[in-house]
C-alpha cells in the first residue's frame, strides 16, 4: 500500500512540477493573443471528459477493488471498443462542425477527444484493481511528452499558438498509445464494436458521479466563459495566465489534501480536524508573500502580462478559501459518506458565481471584476461548508489572524516590492507566533527536527 502512495505521489508531483514550468517558459514566447488561443484550446479541452456521460466512472465502480485476473477480457474489450466508437463519432462531428465554422481550436478539440477518453477509460481500470504500476507509466509518460514538447517549443522560440496545439495532439496521443499497449499486454484490447447495452449499463452506473467530479471543474471555469463571451482575447489571456500561476500553490496544497483523504478516514477525529485545519491556514495565509514575487517577476521578465497583476492578487487571495474547501471540506463529505451535501453545497454555490459573473457582464465587463467575483463565490461555497461543519467554524482569534493578515496584503500592494514583502513577512511572523501560537510551536519542532534528520 505505501508503495502505490508512493507512486501516485511522486507521479501527480511530476505533473504538478511540468505545469508550474510551462506556465512560465510558454508565456515568455508567445504573444498575448496566441497565448490567449492557446489556453482557450486547453480551456475547452477540459471539459472533453462530459463527454463520455459517465462510461468511465461506470467502469471505475464496476471494477473498483476487483483483482486483474478475476476480470472477464471479453467483457473490458466489449466495453472499451464501444467507448471507442461513440467518442470516434463525436469526434467526426466535432472536426466536421469545426471545419464549417473554419474554427481551428474546435477542429483540434475534435482531434483530442477519442484519445483523451481512452487513456482516461485506461487510466480508471488501472486504478480500480489497483494496478498502480501501469497507472503512473501512462500518467508519467503524459508528464514527460509535455515536458520535452513544450521545451522544444519554447527552446525554438515557436511564436505560432498553432504549432503548439498540433504539438499538443501528439501530447494526448502518446500516453494513449502507452494505455493501448498495456492493455494489450493483458488481453484486454480487442476490437467488437459497439453494444448499446453495455455502453447504457456503464453510463447509468457512473453518471452522478461524474457529474459530481464536474461540478468542481464547472464551478473554476465560470469566470473564463464569462471573459470568453463578453470581452476580447486579449482579456481571456490574462485571465488564463493569472489562473495557470496558481499551480505554484497547488504544488503543495494537491499532495496534502491527497493524503489527508487517508488519514481523515483512519481517525475520523474532530479534534484532529481542528488542528489540521488551523494548521492550514498557517500554511496558506504565506500565500501573498508567492503573490509579491510572482508579480514582481511579471514586471520584470514578462512586461506583456502587467494588466495581469491585480487579477494575480485577487485569484492567489480566493485560492486561499479555495483550498480549505478542497484540502479540508471536500475530503470530509467522503469522509463521512456526505457526498449529497457536497453536492447540494457546490450546486449553490456555482448558482452564485453564474449570478455574479452574469452582473458583471451586464454592468461592467472586466477581469478584475471577475475575479474579485470568483473570490466572493469561494467565499460563500467556504461558508456554506463550515455551516455544515459547525465545530470547524474559526475561533474569534483565528479571524483576527486572517483579516489583520488579508487587510496587510491589501495596503501593501502598492508599496516597493521589497518593502512590501518585508512588511508582510513581518507581520505574518509576529501574528502567527502572538495569535497561533500553538500551531508556531508545531511548526516550528518540524523544522527543528527535519534539519537533524
Amino acid at each position: 500500500m505505501k508503495k502505490n502512495i508512493a507512486r501516485v505521489f511522486s507521479t501527480n508531483l511530476i505533473k504538478m512540477c511540468v505545469t508550474f514550468i510551462t506556465a512560465f517558459i510558454v508565456p515568455m514566447v508567445l504573444d498575448v493573443d496566441s497565448y490567449g488561443y492557446l489556453k482557450l484550446y486547453q480551456f475547452y479541452v477540459s471539459y472533453i471528459g462530459l463527454t463520455h456521460l459517465g462510461f468511465c466512472d461506470g467502469i471505475y465502480l464496476e471494477y473498483g477493488g476487483k483483482d486483474t485476473k478475476s476480470i472477464d477480457a471479453h467483457r473490458i474489450s466489449l466495453q472499451g471498443s464501444s467507448l471507442f466508437v461513440y467518442e470516434t463519432i463525436l469526434a467526426v462531428i466535432a472536426i466536421i462542425c469545426g471545419v464549417f465554422a473554419k474554427d481551428f481550436i474546435i477542429v483540434c478539440c475534435g482531434i483530442t477527444m477519442l484519445p483523451q477518453i481512452m487513456y482516461t477509460f485506461y487510466n480508471y481500470v488501472f486504478q480500480a484493481v489497483g494496478d498502480f504500476k501501469r497507472y503512473t507509466q501512462v500518467m508519467n509518460t503524459y508528464s514527460v511528452v509535455n515536458l520535452l514538447i513544450n521545451l522544444l517549443l519554447v527552446g525554438l522560440k515557436v511564436r505560432d499558438y498553432k504549432v503548439y496545439v498540433l504539438l499538443y495532439l501528439i501530447i494526448e496521443t502518446v500516453p494513449f498509445i502507452v494505455g493501448t499497449v498495456l492493455f494489450q499486454k493483458n488481453g484486454w484490447c480487442q476490437f467488437t464494436g459497439f453494444n448499446r447495452l453495455i455502453f447504457v449499463s456503464s453510463v447509468k452506473l457512473g453518471f452522478l458521479l461524474m457529474i459530481g467530479n464536474f461540478a468542481y471543474t464547472i464551478f473554476l471555469g465560470i469566470d473564463k466563459w464569462f471573459i470568453k463571451f463578453t470581452m476580447g482575447i486579449e482579456s481571456f489571456s490574462f485571465y488564463s495566465f493569472a489562473s495557470q500561476l496558481l499551480t505554484v500553490v497547488n504544488m503543495f496544497i494537491t499532495p496534502v489534501a491527497m493524503t489527508l483523504y487517508s488519514t481523515m478516514s483512519q481517525r475520523k477525529d474532530k479534534e484532529f480536524e481542528k488542528k489540521i485545519k488551523r494548521l492550514l491556514v498557517v500554511f496558506l495565509m504565506a500565500v501573498p508573500l508567492v503573490t509579491y514575487m510572482l508579480n514582481f517577476i511579471i514586471e520584470i521578465f514578462m512586461v506583456q502580462y502587467k494588466p495581469a497583476i491585480k487579477v494575480t492578487a485577487l485569484l492567489f487571495v480566493s485560492q486561499i478559501f479555495l483550498c480549505l474547501n478542497t484540502a479540508i471540506f471536500v475530503n470530509l463529505y467522503k469522509v463521512y459518506r456526505q457526498q449529497k451535501e457536497y453536492f447540494k453545497r457546490l450546486c449553490i454555490s456555482i448558482s452564485a458565481a453564474v449570478l455574479l459573473d452574469g452582473m458583471i457582464a451586464l454592468i461592467e465587463p472586466s477581469i478584475t471584476y471577475y475575479s474579485f467575483s470568483t473570490l466572493i463565490s469561494c467565499m460563500i461555497w467556504l461558508g456554506l461548508n463550515l455551516k455544515y461543519f459547525p465545530y470547524l467554524c474559526p475561533s474569534r482569534t483565528e479571524l483576527c489572524y486572517v483579516c489583520a493578515l488579508l487587510g496587510v496584503y491589501a495596503v501593501a500592494f502598492d508599496l516597493p516590492y521589497v518593502v512590501k514583502i518585508a512588511v508582510y513577512m513581518v507581520v505574518y511572523v509576529v501574528l502567527t507566533w502572538k495569535l497561533m501560537h500553538r500551531e508556531w510551536d508545531y511548526c516550528k519542532q518540524q523544522v527543528i527536527a527535519l534539519i537533524r534528520r
